[in-house]
This record gives structure tokens, C-alpha cells and sequence, in this order.
């Protein structure tokens, strides 16, 4: 289907009406015919590149933290209660005389329950900075950096297909499993196990996030092709008497929708659920003595280092994936939404300073550069593609 698409879209480039290259030539000479006063001096997009960089390097920043450290504190955290034991004073001052000894003394027993760390952005970020100073929000960056360079190596190097991906996601399942300690332990806390001590119970999981992440990406598209037919839909959403009829335009905006939703639904249900039970099976790994930053409770988990229980490594998944309830899940999707409303804000912010300073060095001469370049790079990118 993908393939299909390509070879469509490759089809239309090298197909393009005289029209549209006559368009394009003019295009391409309209910053050399405009004269020495629309001339752009390169330094003065500088400042324009600068904010660009700035902004872009805020936004993997929230997306990082966010995205990866809060969220993987949010799908292990367990909710917490302290349990507060007093002896209970006698309501009268002979009462303890009645109260034979061998009964013992009265208690009275108060449970507290904690609000999750994470169910507050302000909270989290104070506790990261707690156990690790500023820079803990970044923290499993370097591993992260390492898992992600390794498997677009894997990837590329093999041919870049679906079974290839899934394949490095498995093979460097325990490089994911070190970042994900580097993100829920205290500071030099996390180490790399062996291979084999931890490929087991990692295989299951990891395949049903890896099959999640395809999905979530191809299932949208195949909607769009089933319903919208991709291919044609600039030329053949609606015909002209369609246009004019509102049920017409009705069920095409339901097409439309179809296909977001059909990702959302899918990466609410399967997705983040499989990458929570993931995350949860990873930190259940983690030795008795050693405690991640949050309340955990792995009393789901099975000892995977007895004979017996090396074949329950499904049962373990399903215990995972049952332990991430409703409120944590909830919990997980404020962080997204948070995060996603953080990057609006920013990205916004980030796009009016640029137009601003778009404006001030000269607006329309950057226009025709900008217009004239594209140009051009299409021109090149037809020539090199046979259309010419």
C-alpha cells in the first residue's frame, strides 16, 4: 500500500503540467530579476536561525522530560499510605485498672493516603530536583541518545523494514531496559545486565510496543486510503455538485476525522498501555535492595530466576498490563496532555518572536529568497527524478 502511494506521488512529479514548470521557472529567477535592493545578506537570517535552534532545542527538552522521564515515573508509581500506630489513652483514669495485662494495651491504628508524586507537574519537578539536582529532568539522556543512534543503525544497516526494526528492538531491549533505571533510579544507580539474565521476560513486551508503534502509524493510513483514497483526494474528494450538498461535505469531514481517531483510539487502548506494562516489567527487574524514586509496588512480579517460572513470562505480561489501573493511566495521559499544551505554547511563542524579527529585518525580501529557493530545489529534485 505505502509502496503504492510512493509510486503515485513520484508519478504526479514527474508528470507535472507545463503550467505548473512554467510556474516554477519564474519562481526560481524572481530573487535574480528583483534588483539589488531585495538582495539578503545570509548574516541577517541569523538571528531568525538562532531563535529557530533555541526553540527547537526547548521543545526536545519537554518532550524529553515529559514525554519520557515523567511519563515512565507516571506508569510505575503506585499510590502510597502511611499507617500512623498510637496507644490509646484509657477514657478514665481506673479504666486501665479494669484491662487485665495479659490483654495488652490498646492501639489505635490512622492510614494516610498520599496524592502520587507525579499526578502534578510542579510536584514532580520538585522532586526531581531533589534527588538530583537541575539537571535531573535530562536524566537517562546519554542512554537514550545510545538506544536510539544503535537502533537506526540496526535499522539502516539491515534494509529499514518493519521486521528489521522489530528485530533491533529486541535485540537492544536491555540498552532500552538501562534507560529506563537511568529515568526511575537515584543517580549512578543503574547498570546494564547480561544479555541472556534479561532478554526472557523483555521479548514479550517489547514486541507488543514495537507492533503498537507500527500500527498506531500504518493503521491511520490504511483508513485514509480505504476511505479518502489518498492518492486522488486533492482532485477527487468531491465533485462539483457534491460541494453544494451539506450531507455531502457532512460525511466527508467524518472520513477526515476517521483517520486521528482511529490513531488516538489505538494509542490510548494498545499503545500506552503496552509501553506502561513495558516500562512496569522493567523496573520489576530491578534488584531487592535497589528502589526507584516513586512508589513501586512489583508484587505483580514473578521470580523469573527459578526453573519453574520460565515459561510463565506471558503470565507475567498479563499481570503488567493489569496493574497499570485506570487512575494511573489517567495519570499518564495528563502528562501527555500537559506536555503537548507546554509545546503548543512554547512553539507559538517560539514562531511570533520569528515573525517579529522576520519583519524587522524585511519580510518581503526573505519572502521572494525563500519562494526563489524552493523553487529551485524543486527544479533539482525533477531533474535528478527523470521529470525533465
Amino acid at each position: 500500500m505505502l509502496g503504492h502511494i510512493v509510486k503515485r506521488g513520484m508519478a504526479h512529479l514527474q508528470g507535472v503540467s507545463p503550467e505548473y514548470m512554467a510556474k516554477l521557472q519564474a519562481d526560481a529567477e524572481l530573487y535574480d530579476n528583483a534588483g539589488p535592493e531585495m538582495e539578503v545578506n545570509p548574516s541577517e537570517s541569523l538571528p531568525v536561525l538562532i531563535t529557530g535552534i533555541i526553540v527547537f532545542l526547548i521543545l526536545v527538552s519537554i518532550r524529553y522530560t515529559l514525554g519520557d522521564v515523567v511519563a515512565s515515573l507516571a506508569m510505575i508509581e503506585s499510590p502510597s499510605t502511611t499507617a500512623i500506630v498510637e496507644k490509646k489513652e484509657p477514657a478514665y483514669a481506673d479504666e486501665e485498672l479494669l484491662i487485665p495485662a495479659e490483654m495488652g494495651t490498646d492501639i489505635e491504628i490512622t492510614f494516610i493516603n498520599h496524592k502520587p508524586i507525579t499526578a502534578s507537574l510542579r510536584s514532580t519537578m520538585a522532586h526531581l530536583r531533589r534527588v538530583g539536582g537541575c539537571l535531573s529532568r535530562w536524566r537517562g539522556a546519554c542512554v537514550s541518545i545510545l538506544y536510539h543512534v544503535l537502533h537506526t543503525a540496526f535499522v539502516l544497516v539491515l534494509g529499514g523494514n518493519p521486521l528489521v526494526s522489530l528485530l533491533a528492538s529486541i535485540l537492544l531491549s536491555p540498552v532500552h531496559m538501562l534507560w529506563t533505571h537511568s529515568m526511575i533510579l537515584p543517580p549512578s544507580t543503574a547498570r546494564l545486565k547480561p544479555f541472556k539474565q534479561c532478554i526472557a521476560p523483555l521479548v514479550l513486551p517489547t514486541v507488543v510496543v514495537a507492533l503498537a508503534q507500527q500500527a498506531t502509524f500504518l493503521l491511520p493510513v490504511f483508513v485514509g486510503y480505504l476511505l479518502l483514497d489518498l492518492p486522488n483526494l486533492p482532485d477527487h474528494a468531491l465533485s462539483a455538485a457534491q460541494r453544494d450538498d451539506p450531507l455531502a461535505l457532512a460525511l466527508l469531514a467524518l472520513r477526515i476525522l476517521a483517520v486521528p481517531a482511529s490513531a488516538a483510539l489505538l494509542a490510548f487502548f494498545v499503545l500506552l498501555p503496552a509501553s506502561a506494562t513495558l516500562t512496569r516489567i522493567e523496573a520489576s527487574l530491578l534488584p531487592a535492595d535497589v528502589h526507584p524514586i516513586v512508589p513501586f509496588d512489583s508484587s505483580f512480579a514473578f521470580s523469573i530466576s527459578e526453573p519453574e517460572l520460565r515459561l510463565s513470562r506471558r503470565a507475567l505480561f498479563v499481570a503488567a498490563w493489569r496493574s497499570f489501573d485506570r487512575s494511573a493511566r489517567l495519570r499518564v495521559l495528563k502528562v501527555y496532555a500537559k506536555m503537548v499544551f507546554v509545546q503548543t505554547t512554547v512553539a507559538f511563542l517560539g514562531v511570533a518572536v520569528m515573525a517579529a524579527e522576520i519583519y524587522v529585518i524585511g519580510g518581503e525580501r526573505l519572502a521572494i529568497f525563500y519562494t526563489s529557493t524552493r523553487a529551485q530545489l524543486e527544479l533539482m529534485a525533477l531533474e535528478r527524478n527523470g521529470g525533465l
